[in-house]
């Protein structure tokens, strides 16, 4: 029950950082080793330039000082080509939990998304497998001497995974085909199965391979819980492993009765249907997505109107603008103070001239400037903040004023591309796809309407794609009566969509309308870099 071992394939990732606390501390250099079938597929190594001193101790162990990531790309740079590399493979690290949450905080402060990828820990495996008696402690460096691996870790990131690899497969070897016969057994080799998952094993019997939605259903078809895979036969079967711990999961499975599934052409399709059917069915054990109609925006009034919050995106024809959705109700007021003092002057939003109020008509188009078309000034006055503070040793308010900075410019990028794509009445688009074990290639389609999505398909490459094209753009009409300014209410399918249009291969075929932004909407945290390095 799960991928045969032999089959699936495994990134062994090592991490060299600034620091032990992935909230404060920055990557220096990533190392990684892919595998399959215990056969070298790849390495791929990179210093980082973590954008803050790299301190004397972690300097003298691991050899990497300031001078070494000099001119070494950054993070935002970086872990998009890692992710790449480790597509669709499952992550292995020695104390996995300390690299794993160092690559999701940095994902999620960049604004990249994190896969979730299945994850391997080499420490926990040892403890099971290498007793006291056998081993004085289960650090890497002690492991490798002991299972003679061909590299000894040295506190580098490629060589530290060439390490692990070895212990890796030494810990197979150990377990023997009874106990890491598949990814799933051998991810759990260190835990039990509970025994509700060994009564509803028999559930996943059925469940058909391919890309599709699951979902457990109770007492009556009652939608207990729902999912998405690109393959559910080996994602449902997961839920009756040792390798599945979550307490929600759990908790929902001596309700199950049955579980029913929906294929679909794609992942993608897949992705967007799981979340309509979480919104509609909102089952109570799935906490995200359930409801995508409740959103928070910072929005410009129009005419004299200021900034404010709001739930609602609304029509910005009369002039008006909106940033977000923003992360919290929380970043309200400190954006509108950032925008204000940008636009306004500082303390502004103090002086009876709050943005929250009323405005002048140049002060009301120079705020939606910022929001929509250029976000210059807003850079150019936090970096000179920035400055100021550094100079004075205020380095916790600089980084205050930066981590506003950042949150702007996430919060206008993700409005940015939501306003563009729904202004676009129709876009089909296609991107090669590759079968991950057959080999086989096609082209895989997607129609999108207004930001929502209305159609997919695949087509072997060998075929002509046009035709299915033309039949997806005649279908899916509907989704064009369900748009709503700014994408509101399902700005969660949208941004799916978005990411899928984002791969590299995509080619419009396709379109109806216009998608476009403004020449100078670069809201991205490259901005906040070259006005920081203006004002040196």
């Amino acid at each position: 029950m799960g991928t045969p071992l032999p089959e699936a394939e495994l990134v062994v990732v090592d991490l060299e950082t600034t620091g032990t606390d992935p909230a404060h501390d920055a990557i220096t250099e990533i190392g990684a080793v892919r595998l399959r079938g215990g056969e070298v597929l790849g390495e791929f190594r990179s210093f980082v330039d973590p954008e803050r001193p790299i301190p004397a101790y972690v300097a003298s162990l691991t050899g990497i000082s300031d001078a070494t990531v000099a001119g070494a790309p950054r993070i935002q740079a970086v872990l998009p080509m890692f992710l790449d590399f480790a597509h669709d493979a499952a992550l292995v690290a020695h104390n996995a939990r300390f690299d794993v949450s160092f690559l999701r905080a940095q994902a999620a402060r960049i604004g990249v998304g994190w896969p979730d990828p299945q994850v391997l820990d080499t420490l926990l495996l040892a403890r099971q497998v290498f007793g006291r008696d056998e081993v004085r402690d289960h650090k890497l460096s002690t492991l490798a001497a002991h299972v003679g691996a061909s590299v000894a870790p040295d506190h580098r990131a490629l060589s530290d995974a060439r390490a692990t690899v070895d212990v890796l497969h030494a810990i197979i070897e150990r377990l023997g085909p009874h106990r890491a016969g598949t990814l799933e057994d051998l991810a759990s080799a260190h835990r039990t199965v509970a025994p509700v998952q060994l009564r509803k094993r028999h559930l996943a019997a059925d469940v058909p391979a391919g890309p599709g939605v699951y979902q457990f259903l109770g007492e009556g078809d009652q939608v207990l819980y729902v999912g998405t895979s690109g393959d559910l036969r080996t994602r449902v079967r997961t839920y009756f492993s040792a390798s599945e711990r979550r307490r929600k999961v759990l908790d929902m499975l001596p309700r199950a009765q049955r579980i029913r599934t929906i294929s679909c052409a794609s992942a993608l399709e897949a992705s967007v249907r799981e979340l309509r059917t979480i919104a509609a069915e909102q089952p109570p054990a799935n906490r995200h997505g359930l409801k995508p109609e409740k959103a928070l925006w910072l929005r410009l009034g129009p005419g004299a109107e200021g900034l404010r919050a709001a739930r609602l995106a609304r029509d910005e024809s009369d002039g008006s603008a909106h940033i977000g959705p923003l992360r919290s109700r929380h970043d309200v007021e400190p954006l509108r103070g950032l925008l204000s003092d940008a636009v306004l002057g500082r303390g502004a939003a103090f002086e009876g001239r709050s943005p929250a109020r009323t405005i002048a008509s140049a002060h009301h188009e120079a705020l939606r400037t910022v929001m929509v078309q250029d976000p210059r000034a807003v850079v150019d006055h936090a970096t000179a903040r920035m400055r100021r503070f550094s100079a004075d040793g205020r380095y916790e308010d600089a980084a205050r004023v930066r981590s506003l900075a950042e949150t702007y410019l996430r919060a206008a990028e993700r409005a940015a591309r939501l306003r563009a794509i729904r202004a676009c009445d129709l876009l089909v688009a296609a991107r090669p796809h590759e079968d991950r074990r057959s080999g086989a290639r096609s082209w895989e389609l997607l129609a999108v309407r207004g930001g929502r999505f209305a159609g997919a398909a695949m087509v072997p490459m060998a075929a002509d794609p046009l035709p299915v094209a033309r039949s997806l753009a005649a279908t899916g009409t509907g989704e064009s009566a369900l748009c709503t300014p700014m994408c509101q209410g399902y700005h969660q399918e949208t941004e799916l969509l978005l990411r899928w249009l984002d791969e590299d291969g995509v080619r419009i075929v396709l379109r109806e309308g216009v998608w476009l932004s403004p020449a100078r909407a670069r809201f991205d945290m490259a901005q906040l870099q070259e006005s920081y390095a203006r004002t040196h």
